[in-house]
C-alpha cells in the first residue's frame, strides 16, 4: 500500500512540476512576443500602409503609416491639398504636390494628383488678326466660312475684342481654378492663328465636360446687355447637346447678370456657329456686353467689372453642375 502511495505522490508531483513549467512558458510567451513585435515594427523603415496618388478636388482621404507615435505631415504646395495633423489629407485644387509623414530623423513621400472636380474649356474668341480664309461649318457641310473674324472694339476704350476676351478668360481660369476645377484654354494669347474649327476640337480632345466661348457684342450705341448664344433643337450637328447647351445657358447668363447688373437678353439660338458646330460637349457662347456702348465698354475694361463679370460666370457654371 505504502508503495502505491509513493507512486500516486510522485506523479501528482510531477503533474504540478509539469504545469508550472507550462505556466511559466506560456507566461514567457506572452511576454516575449509582443516584446519582439513592437521591437521589429520600430526598426522597420517608416513606410505608408494607406495612401492615394489621386483624389478629386474637395475630397479628403486619410493617410497612415506603420508608426502610432510621433509622427508628423505636412504637404508640398498647400493651394493643391492641405493635410492635418493625424494624416488626413484634403485636395483642394488641380495639380500635382507631395505629401510628407515623417518620424525619428525619418521622411518619405507620396505624389498626389489632384483632379478637378470637373473639366472646363474656354475659348477667348478670336485673335489678334483674323483669318478669312475659310473652313466647314461643320461635320460634312457643304457650307464654308472664315477661320476667324476679326471681331469688334471698345469706343471709348479702343480695347479690342481679342484683347477684351482673354483678359476675362485668364482671370476666370483662376476662379474656376480656385473653385477646385481644372481648365482648358484654346488660347493664352494674342498673337496666335487657331481657327474655330480647330478650338472646338482642341476642347472636344480634352477631355472638358463643358465649353464656354467667350466674347463682346457690337451695334448700335444705344443696344446694351449680355446674351448667350446655344445651338436649336434642331441643329443638324448637334442636336443632341441641345438640352444640356440649353441648361448652361441659361445657368450662366442668369448669375452673370445677376452679379454684374447688366441687362438679360436671353438666349439666342445659333445653328450658323462653326465653333458650336463641331463641339462634342455642351456648349454656350456668351456676349459679355456691348463694346459699342460707352458705359458698357467701360465696365467691361475695368478691374472691378471684370472680376464681377467672372464671378457671375463661375457661379453660373457652379450651378449647371449643381455644386
Amino acid at each position: 500500500m505504502k508503495q502505491k502511495y509513493d507512486s500516486r505522490s510522485r506523479f501528482i508531483k510531477m503533474r504540478k512540476h509539469l504545469s508550472a513549467a507550462v505556466l511559466c512558458l506560456l507566461l514567457t510567451l506572452v511576454t516575449v512576443i509582443p516584446l519582439q513585435a513592437q521591437t521589429v515594427g520600430e526598426n522597420a523603415p517608416l513606410q505608408f500602409t494607406k495612401s492615394v496618388k489621386k483624389l478629386t478636388a474637395g475630397k479628403t482621404y486619410r493617410f497612415r503609416v506603420n508608426r502610432t507615435d510621433g509622427v508628423s505631415w505636412s504637404v508640398g504646395n498647400e493651394k493643391i491639398a492641405s493635410v492635418s495633423k493625424n494624416g488626413t489629407v484634403k485636395a483642394k485644387r488641380y495639380g500635382k504636390t507631395h505629401i510628407y509623414a515623417s518620424c525619428g530623423g525619418e521622411k518619405i513621400s507620396v505624389l498626389l494628383q489632384v483632379k478637378g472636380k470637373k473639366i472646363v474649356g474656354i475659348d477667348p474668341g478670336h485673335q489678334l488678326r483674323g483669318d478669312s480664309s475659310t473652313e466647314p461649318n461643320g461635320p460634312g457641310s457643304s457650307t464654308y466660312k472664315a477661320k476667324v473674324a476679326g471681331g469688334t472694339r471698345g469706343t471709348a476704350t479702343g480695347k479690342p475684342e481679342y484683347q477684351l476676351t482673354l483678359e476675362v478668360a485668364k482671370k476666370l481660369k483662376t476662379e474656376l481654378w480656385n473653385m477646385g476645377y481644372q481648365v482648358v484654354m484654346t488660347r493664352t494669347k494674342n498673337d496666335v492663328n487657331i481657327s474655330n474649327k480647330a478650338r472646338a476640337l482642341l476642347i472636344n480632345e480634352s477631355g472638358a465636360d463643358i465649353c464656354v466661348r467667350i466674347h463682346a457684342d457690337g451695334a448700335v450705341s444705344s443696344a446694351r446687355g449680355a446674351t448667350v448664344l446655344c445651338p436649336s433643337s434642331s441643329n443638324r450637328y448637334i442636336s443632341k447637346l441641345y438640352k444640356k447647351s440649353k441648361k448652361l445657358s441659361e445657368a450662366l447668363i442668369r448669375a452673370y447678370c445677376k452679379e454684374t447688373g447688366l441687362r438679360n437678353r436671353g438666349i439666342s439660338y445659333r445653328d450658323d456657329l462653326t465653333g458650336t458646330n463641331w463641339s462634342t460637349v455642351p456648349t454656350t457662347l456668351i456676349e459679355l456686353g456691348f463694346m459699342t456702348n460707352s458705359a458698357e465698354d467701360r465696365y467691361m475694361a475695368s478691374a472691378s467689372g471684370q472680376k464681377e463679370m467672372v464671378k457671375g460666370m463661375a457661379a453660373g457654371i457652379n450651378e449647371y453642375f449643381g455644386y
